[in-house]
């Protein structure tokens, strides 16, 4: 293997640590695998960052309608927000509203393509996790109201973004860390080379902050407990149906 080879294996040993959220031993492997060809052939981060295939994405937008096909929403409710920005943060996508003339109100994911993808399929299993939670919860509690219903699909929501964003600090703290221990520190290099390129692409993300209320605790503790049942795990074949883009 010479310097070229290794700098091209270095890329796609990156692009796994980057894309390892679903997975955290097979990032961590990639990771070290590519620190380590990089010390052995004396690359550097200039050599990888600034390549072709280190740079350039393949952006894409992919919409996930939060109605079924037959029954078309005519809004996205708060909760589904809730987790729709969760997982753009997890996915390092940019999430917006969008309305689909056919399909209704849903939202729509921007960013590399392979992101976009993760993201449409994520978001509509937590969503399909939330509502069979909230089954489960009402047959133990057939007196919940609607409002009991809403504070716990709420509260599960919450607990479910607030995961993927603590899981999302970890990554990006094991990414400083080796950069700290092992002097390279490409993934997290390239991770903010990809995110300045996507907001490039398709502006910043602005998401407003709100905090959520409620009015039946139990109901909303049962919530935020069935939230921390819930895994982010990636399945094996991405997700389809993109918009396009």
């Amino acid at each position: 293997m010479d310097k070229e080879q290794a700098i091209r294996k270095a890329q796609k040993l990156m692009a796994v640590a980057m894309d390892g959220r679903g997975n955290g031993h097979e990032a961590e492997r990639a990771l070290a695998q590519a620190e380590t060809l990089m010390r052995k052939f004396g690359i550097e981060q200039a050599e990888i960052a600034s390549t072709k295939a280190a740079t350039d994405f393949d952006w894409a937008d992919a919409f996930h309608a939060y109605g079924p096909p037959k029954n078309p929403a005519k809004s996205c409710p708060r909760w589904f927000q809730f987790i729709s920005t969760g997982v753009a943060n997890f996915t390092d996508t940019i999430v917006r509203l969008h309305y689909d003339p056919a399909q209704g109100y849903g939202v729509g994911f921007y960013g590399d393509r392979a992101d976009t993808l993760f993201a449409q399929w994520l978001v509509g299993y937590l969503k399909a996790s939330v509502w069979e939670a909230l089954n489960a919860a009402h047959r133990q509690h057939p007196e919940w109201n609607r409002s009991d219903m809403e504070d716990f699909r709420k509260a599960m929501a919450a607990r479910i973004s607030s995961r993927m964003r603590d899981l999302r600090r970890e990554r990006d703290a094991e990414f400083a860390a080796a950069a700290t221990s092992q002097g390279t520190g490409m993934a997290l290099v390239l991770v903010t080379d990809k995110l300045a390129k996507r907001d490039a692409e398709f502006g910043s993300p602005k998401y407003k902050h709100s905090r959520i209320t409620v009015r039946d605790q139990m109901a909303a503790h049962k919530g935020s407990l069935a939230g921390d049942q819930v895994g982010f795990a990636k399945p094996i074949r991405s997700a389809q149906g993109h918009m396009g883009g």
